[in-house]
Formats: C-alpha cells, structure tokens, sequence
C-alpha cells in the first residue's frame, strides 16, 4: 500500500503512480510505503525501514524540477527493492543513482507519467 502525506495534490499523484509503477516493475507485492512530501531539509529523499516488517518511510523534497522530483522517488524505490530482496553492494547507493534516472525515463517511454 501507497500512503502520501505533505505536498500538493499533482505532486501526491506523482509519488502514487511513480511508486506503484515501481511495487510493480521490482515485484515488490506487498510492501506499505508511506512518503512524507516536504520542503528540502538536508536531502532530496530518505527512506528507512519502518516498524513492521515489509514497511518502509520515505521523505521526498518537494522542490526539485519535475523530472529529479520523479527520479528521486525511484531511488529510493530502489532501495526499498533492495530491503525486501536483501540484495546490494555497499550501502545500495550506487545502484539506485545507476537506476533512478534510467527507470525514470522509462516511465514516460511507457506514458505513466
């Protein structure tokens, strides 16, 4: 399950469609995100594990241009795959900056976005 909070409503649509077009692509059934939607901080995005298993907390920095603000969610998309599969080098950050915007641009070549 996709929760959002924060943020305007075409950019919580954004991270609903974004999200669920990841669970999908990274067979991820069964996982509950919830994305917090904020003005940036100290980062354009975070996730962390959250208290039951399977679920996972995410910020978002809201003020991004469009295309970073996508590809922002799907990095850390990414590092919820890589929670639920176990698998990573390092800390998983070279993988999801290799993929962000790579799976980014796959989401308009197939219109979801």
């Amino acid at each position: 399950m996709i929760k959002v909070k924060g943020g305007k409503k075409y950019q919580k649509d954004i991270v609903i469609q974004t999200a669920e077009w990841c669970v999908n692509h990274f067979c991820l059934n069964g996982v509950d995100v919830k994305f917090r939607l904020e003005k940036y901080k100290d980062c354009w995005g975070y996730c962390t594990e959250g208290n039951k298993e399977h679920s996972y907390n995410i910020k978002i920095a809201t003020d991004q241009i469009f295309r970073d603000f996508v590809a922002t969610v799907v990095h850390e998309m990414v590092h919820v795959m890589q929670w639920e599969t176990g698998i990573w080098k390092g800390e998983g950050e070279r993988e999801a900056s290799r993929l962000q915007y790579k799976l980014t641009d796959k989401l308009w070549q197939e219109g979801i976005l």
